[in-house]
């Protein structure tokens, strides 16, 4: 027979072990909770590539970027699929190659969805989400949209004017506006207004362009923008934490596209499509670094996934986190067509190690005098560059850039070449890692539908030039004036706000 005294602590042990299960019950519960629909923040910088701390990147701070890095998966080998803005964004709100769907132009607003193919936002809003665009706590609210298609007035891709709901899961995409070369001095006023300014001396220049004081600070310039919106992106995780949402919310860092100089932003050298992506909140696992290739499709597919939606047969990329049939992929594909009223064609694929780029009209030069670029503010040394090759004072790499015309084939050694100088393309060592890579190229052309290209009579790939009215692009009508005058003068004065690149 028990003693009183056995029964008791028997009673108190039975107890116990039911408290300890209601807890752990609880736990489990709100764990599932958080990670049931998670609030998705996609902070894209614009004009950026793997210029941050946490990617080798010496000589600024950026706090806020290096936390989130530690705390979640840094992705070494992101690429946008387009390096120019608008394109890019395509790609990512549809999950298609923008070659795919009639994207690949720079602001063709007259580019109209198919009837399957919907932005991401729309599935999102489906399963349940507010889609948010901009926060007030950045530099111009963080609003700017830019897609090359038509929108619909009664379903908008982002809730009008809506804000964080209670007890309601929410998409929200910040565009960090402050690294984008504006037409105006705001990158030299950030400059002035710095705490700690970066020193010209911490700069490290690329061979590609001449160690000279006015482009190492337009560098360092560069990187105080990149401070800033470090510190807009502690504003952002603050107000999240404030409003007691940040436990239940997946962080997403990217650029739009390469960072605004020579060789960046508009072309398909890495410095024009590599870029940063970094993730992390609840479900991804902290202190990870991820090497595979990967690409925007990648991305939005992804972003579906993480909020518990089923990624669309039309989608062409596959989730990057928490799936179990991910597949590393050997290589990613990219593509430029116009910018502004530059009219160009060139597509790319990018294994691990070797890139190989078709250029398509090699009778466009790099340096092609777009309006927008020859603006003072936008590519401030670029009259520097343009003397100096006059005046013969750049080496060969440097004068590259300004040649009359582009070589119709580019083939790079990443791993022994970095900076892209040395083309392999007419190279007899390495003629079947090029033939390799044009099957590729090839292939990906045909099986994606690029609405860019056709073939000739002779089966060769041919760019198929739309018309455009050069007069309704506010930068090539301010070049044109003697064409364009009193033709666009109403609709321009309306755009104003918008048209900016």
């Amino acid at each position: 027979m028990k003693s009183p005294r056995n029964q008791t602590v028997n009673y108190l042990l039975i107890l116990l072990m039911l408290l300890v299960f209601i807890a752990l019950s609880v736990q489990v519960k709100a764990q599932e909770k958080i990670t049931a629909q998670p609030n998705i923040v996609l902070l894209m910088a614009e004009d950026i590539g793997i210029d941050l701390p946490s990617y080798g990147t010496k000589g600024l701070q950026t706090p806020n970027l290096d936390k989130l890095a530690k705390n979640g998966i840094q992705f070494n080998r992101f690429y946008t699929n387009s390096p120019i803005c608008s394109t890019s964004r395509t790609s990512l709100m549809t999950g298609m190659y923008q070659t795919s769907m009639g994207g690949h132009h720079h602001r063709d607003k007259e580019n109209v969805l198919p009837e399957h193919v919907k932005p991401m936002t729309h599935y999102l809003r489906q399963a349940g989400y507010s889609v948010l665009l901009g926060n007030e706590l950045v530099y111009t609210a963080g609003r700017k949209l830019d897609l090359n298609f038509k929108t619909d007035k009664k379903n908008p891709v982002f809730d009008r004017k809506k804000k964080i709901e209670a007890g309601k899961p929410f998409f929200m995409q910040i565009q960090l506006k402050m690294t984008h070369r504006a037409m105006d001095d705001t990158w030299q006023q950030v400059r002035k207004a710095s705490k700690h300014p970066v020193a010209l001396s911490d700069v490290e220049v690329p061979p590609y362009l001449p160690d000279h004081p006015e482009v190492r600070l337009d560098i360092a310039t560069y990187y105080d923008t990149l401070e800033y919106i470090d510190h807009e992106i502690g504003l952002v995780q603050q107000q999240l934490k404030e409003k007691g949402v940040l436990d239940n919310t997946i962080i997403i860092f990217m650029g739009d596209n390469g960072r605004c100089q020579v060789r960046g932003k508009s072309y398909l050298f890495e410095d024009g499509i590599h870029v940063p992506l970094i993730v992390a909140g609840p479900g991804i696992a902290a202190n990870q670094i991820n090497n595979d290739m990967t690409d925007g499709i990648d991305l939005t597919a992804s972003i579906l996934h993480l909020a518990g939606i089923q990624v669309p047969d039309h989608m062409q990329g596959q989730p990057l986190l928490n799936n179990s049939n991910y597949q590393a992929k050997e290589e990613i594909f990219a593509a430029r067509d116009r910018h502004d009223e530059i009219v160009d064609n060139s597509r790319t694929v990018v294994e691990k190690r070797y890139k190989y780029i078709a250029n398509f009209m090699p009778q466009v030069p790099w340096d092609a005098r777009m309006a927008y670029y020859d603006i003072p503010t936008v590519r401030p040394i670029l009259p520097l560059l343009r003397e100096l090759h006059a005046a013969g004072k750049l080496n060969a790499d440097q004068a590259t850039f300004f040649a009359k015309t582009k070589p119709r084939e580019q083939l790079y050694d990443l791993e022994n070449d970095p900076w892209e100088l040395n083309n392999l393309a007419d190279s007899a060592a390495h003629q079947k890692i090029k033939a390799r890579l044009v099957k590729k190229l090839d292939q990906w052309i045909e099986n994606s539908n690029d609405h860019g290209l056709s073939k000739d009579a002779n089966g060769d790939w041919q760019p198929v030039l739309k018309a455009f009215d050069i007069c309704s692009i506010r930068s090539a009508a301010e070049r044109n004036k003697k064409l364009c005058a009193g033709k666009t003068a109403k609709k321009n004065k309306k755009k104003k706000k918008t048209d900016k690149i």
